[in-house]
């Protein structure tokens, strides 16, 4: 897990997972995309205690049918995610894509310019963000760095910039609020700058709602033409201000940061696709919206995170690859469409699977509902039985409740996944031919529900870019056992 979702430390009595047959948790604590205040839960093991601390704000417990906790009350029922959101009242909008427009792969001569924070995601996004001639469109999930506001403004002054923006707990590394943000970038751009609220069922400045916990999405389309996508958010542990690979000395920073991966994309066609469906978005929005928020007063200046990841072995330098390439876009929660490629793109691999995200929650019990999540997690396991190399990174909050569940649907949790603190990306490198770079977490919700961006590359040097970084990651930041006592 990352600074962006809090931080975690493992401690058991056992010395590695490869040892330990882990039972249900007495109690397990899981980090949304923000989060800051302190938990802890605690895994029986034949050999002993396994505790997860975790620092961060926006903590949801995720129960088990069996559970108790200390005290022996079993909350599962009461204190689930979902009964938490049917206790919101508001109207629920049905769900409709911009009209017209087809979520179908684009075959073109492109651009592409390939990056990953800590490395070097936010001198990519800056001179992204430089190159403005006309206007930006952009949709995220947070927006709370002031570096980042800052290039906004000057990159955008006289320009044109529309945003759609969740409302999600504050994230602990953030410079200002989201709410901040948005008054700040209203106050300098004025009628130029058109913003709202998404329409989730948490956010209490949106009077109804279309998506269950989160605007998710993480894009931004420049002058028609272009579009940044990424996993990463615009706060400071997704895009943080530095430059290890230009200055030597960011390096000690890098560690308490997450990682992600981010592509540059130069395709009218594609950038017209993503730049609807946010209009599209921000249309529907504007409609169910409460009177705008007024700034709050300035905020301590975050520290950097406890979290932190092992020594990078190197900084990887962001890399431009161009000639005639098929990108699939990816949005959720259109019906089928994310679930369907990426299971497709899974089913195609022959030599090697290599995963890293956030987190992987299966639902508690499959219904028809959960059933496309359970078919890619599903789809991983045959090609692990099918021989294929599968490695599976996951953040620092992939709980031992959550493994036993893998492992009992036949993942080797033991051989295939380590864990790595600091873990904010959602991608997939098949084969060294295909990558997917997303902001969908593996989920039900984050693969079916939310709204999500990502894109399907068939490239053989965009793989091999973010391959690299995978196995950098797996053989000096990621670990198979839990830290000792």
């Amino acid at each position: 897990m990352s600074a962006a979702d809090g931080g975690a430390a493992l401690t058991s009595g056992c010395a590695s997972a490869r040892t330990s047959r882990l039972r249900a948790p007495t109690r397990s604590m899981h980090m949304n995309d923000n989060s800051s205040e302190s938990a802890w839960t605690t895994y029986e093991s034949p050999l002993g205690t396994l505790t997860l601390t975790a620092t961060g704000r926006g903590l949801r417990a995720v129960h088990f049918p069996d559970e108790r906790t200390l005290t022996g009350r079993r909350p599962a029922a009461a204190a689930s995610a979902h009964a938490q959101l049917a206790a919101i009242k508001k109207p629920q909008l049905p769900y409709s894509g911009p009209a017209g427009v087809k979520l179908e792969p684009i075959e073109a001569d492109t651009t592409i310019r390939l990056s990953a924070s800590p490395d070097s995601g936010w001198p990519t996004l800056k001179e992204f963000l430089a190159a403005t001639g006309e206007s930006l469109t952009v949709g995220l999930y947070d927006f709370t760095a002031r570096h980042i506001a800052t290039s906004v403004k000057a990159s955008t002054a006289g320009k044109q910039l529309k945003l759609v923006l969740d409302h999600p707990p504050q994230n602990p590394t953030a410079d200002q609020t989201d709410a901040d943000t948005v008054a700040d970038l209203r106050q300098a751009l004025g009628e130029r700058f058109d913003q709202a609220w998404a329409l989730t069922r948490l956010d209490r400045d949106a009077t109804a709602w279309i998506y269950p916990t989160s605007y998710h999405i993480k894009v931004a389309v420049r002058d028609h033409a272009a579009l940044w996508l990424s996993s990463g958010n615009w706060n400071n542990s997704n895009q943080p201000d530095i430059d290890p690979i230009a200055t030597p000395a960011d390096a000690a920073i890098a560690p308490h940061r997450d990682r992600d991966w981010h592509v540059v994309i130069e395709s009218p066609q594609l950038a017209a696709v993503f730049e609807e469906y946010i209009l599209n978005d921000l249309s529907i929005a504007a409609a169910h919206n409460n009177p705008a928020e007024p700034a709050g007063p300035p905020l301590t200046p975050p520290p950097l995170s406890s979290t932190t990841t092992a020594k990078f072995s190197e900084f990887f330098p962001a890399q431009t690859i161009a000639g005639r390439i098929r990108i699939a876009p990816l949005l959720t929660p259109d019906p089928g469409v994310y679930a369907g490629a990426v299971k497709a793109l899974i089913d195609g691999a022959t030599k090697s699977l290599y995963m890293q995200f956030q987190y992987i929650e299966l639902p508690r019990t499959t219904d028809a509902a959960s059933q496309p999540f359970v078919d890619l997690v599903q789809a991983v396991i045959d090609r692990q039985r099918g021989g294929v190399d599968v490695k599976i990174i996951l953040g620092g909050f992939e709980t031992a409740g959550y493994l036993e569940q893998l492992q009992a649907l036949g993942l080797n949790v033991v051989d295939n996944v380590k864990i790595q603190n600091n873990v904010h990306n959602k991608g997939i490198v098949a084969d060294g031919q295909t990558v997917l770079v997303s902001s969908q977490n593996w989920s039900t919700d984050g693969t079916l529900f939310n709204r999500d961006a990502g894109v399907i590359i068939h490239s053989e040097a965009a793989a091999q870019y973010f391959q690299q970084i995978f196995l950098h990651d797996w053989e000096h930041l990621a670990a198979q056992r839990v830290k000792s006592d």
